[in-house]
């Protein structure tokens, strides 16, 4: 980064980066603000250097600046130290640009790349809001929450003293989503996966997860030598693993079998595939949680093991209490371990039944014009002091 710059003054600037489970909440918050009247040039973007920030911000004619940061490791190292300078940096950089361009309000979403704005802002007396979306809330905004001016939380458990509940916001697509026809057909179409087929759903994450793609690929190859299962396993492997992963995909791709599999690195339109599946295989971070229950879906959940606060374990066993899920922890995956529960589900399509029904009653709305709404007041009341 070398200065923090947009084109134009920016009334809001949103914090979120790192992971999708940042930014597209993120979104679907800004796309709130949107529509409650501020211009799309108003609100400006600050994350991480990923190339995820610009695959998925600038697509929605938002400006984005990239901070250049490094994570910290709890010992001491020169990693640390750079960590450091870098962070200082960059908060600097940003308390420069606040009192050059006044913008209204931050908005964090979390992650060690929401920090230095969150000191800026107050450092230059910005109004703050942070959004935890988590059942337990990270470091990042477990500080920031001490000085923020509001807190939201998706979940009691996040730990975050005074907060206020708000559902977790969807990615803009989600919110305005609608089941027609020809949009319930359009992933399956395009694929040529035909309607009665058992459509598997598998994700990672944005970044991918090397457990869950090893898994997935020695189950599709176990399941493809079988035969004997009419099933289609549609694989998101995630941008970090995919040159890992790319030639076995292919080559699973190619086999003609009953068991068709279908591969992609990245899908940032992921939704219509999971509107359409009959079960999902994911990590539980509260995103994915949150679209399950949108669209109804039962889901065999691989918690994230090394999540802060161990949140995703926490979401996992709340779908899995409710009826809504099965839970296979990360050091017990195996093809094995997924098949059997799988194949159970596969076969006994009323149990699955019961679990997407009760996925679907754990959905408590989106979060998103919530937030903006709070926003909006919180930038008018302080417009009018």
């Amino acid at each position: 980064m070398t200065k923090v710059a947009w084109q134009s003054k920016k009334t809001v600037w949103i914090a979120a980066g790192g992971t999708a489970g940042h930014l597209l909440p993120a979104l679907g918050v800004a796309e709130a603000l949107i529509r409650g009247g501020l211009a799309r040039s108003e609100i400006g973007f600050i994350g991480s250097t990923r190339p995820l920030e610009s695959q998925l911000v600038t697509p929605y004619g938002f400006e984005l600046v990239q901070l250049d940061l490094r994570g910290f490791v709890r010992k001491l190292s020169s990693t640390n130290i750079l960590g450091l300078w870098l962070l200082l940096k960059a908060t600097w950089r940003l308390v420069i640009a606040a009192r050059k361009t006044h913008p209204k309000v931050l908005i964090g979403f979390g992650g060690y790349f929401s920090f230095p704005p969150v000191i800026a802002a107050k450092i230059t007396g910005i109004p703050c809001v942070i959004v935890e979306t988590n059942a337990v809330a990270g470091l990042a905004n477990r500080l920031a929450s001490k000085i923020a001016t509001e807190v939201l939380v998706s979940s009691e458990t996040s730990g975050l003293k005074g907060a206020k509940k708000v559902g977790v916001p969807l990615r803009p697509e989600i919110s305005s989503w609608r089941a027609s026809r020809q949009q319930k057909d359009s992933f399956r179409r395009a694929q040529n996966i035909d309607e009665s087929a058992f459509l598997v759903c598998v994700f990672g994450g944005s970044l991918g997860s090397f457990t869950v793609n090893t898994a997935v690929l020695d189950l599709v190859e176990w399941w493809q030598a079988r035969d004997d299962l009419d099933i289609v396993v549609y694989h998101v492997i995630g941008s970090r693993d995919f040159p890992k992963f790319e030639d076995r995909a292919r080559q699973r791709s190619g086999v003609v079998s009953k068991v068709k599999y279908i591969y992609s690195e990245f899908d940032s339109q992921i939704y219509k595939a999971l509107s359409e599946c009959d079960l999902v295989v994911s990590r539980a971070g509260s995103g994915t949680v949150a679209e399950l229950g949108y669209f109804g879906k039962a889901a065999v959940l691989v918690p994230l093991p090394n999540a802060p606060g161990d949140h995703q374990n926490k979401n996992a066993q709340m779908l899995a209490n409710l009826g809504a899920a099965r839970v296979i922890f990360d050091d017990e995956l195996s093809k094995e371990r997924l098949g059997s529960v799988v194949e159970a589900l596969y076969r006994d399509r009323s149990v699955l039944d019961e679990m997407s029904k009760r996925s679907a009653e754990s959905f408590k709305g989106d979060g998103a014009p919530q937030i903006g709404e709070l926003v909006l007041g919180l930038m008018a009341k302080e417009g009018g002091e």
